[in-house]
């Protein structure tokens, strides 16, 4: 694996410890309000982030293979089509 996939590995579990610490504080009777939407929002940014490295990953490593022109700018449209309807 390289360095570049063991960091993205390393940011999805932080997330999944982010809504792992959602679930438990929903299923607790004294609902923080406040800091549970904290940790949505950190959440919500952390999976930003993840998205952001994966197609500047993505884009990377499309661009450095030996690809003919057409199929390089048909899956840098994809990589740029799926980063920007995340939101």
């Amino acid at each position: 694996m390289s360095t570049t996939h063991h960091n993205l590995v390393i940011r999805l579990n932080r997330i999944e410890g982010q809504i792992a610490a959602l679930k438990r504080s929903l299923s607790t009777e004294d609902i923080d309000c406040a800091g549970t939407l904290t940790q949505v929002k950190a959440a919500t940014n952390g999976l930003k982030s993840f998205a952001e490295a994966l197609a500047h990953d993505s884009a990377k490593r499309c661009l450095s293979e030996k690809k003919g022109p057409a199929r390089l700018a048909k899956e840098l449209d994809i990589i740029i089509n799926s980063a920007f309807h995340l939101s």
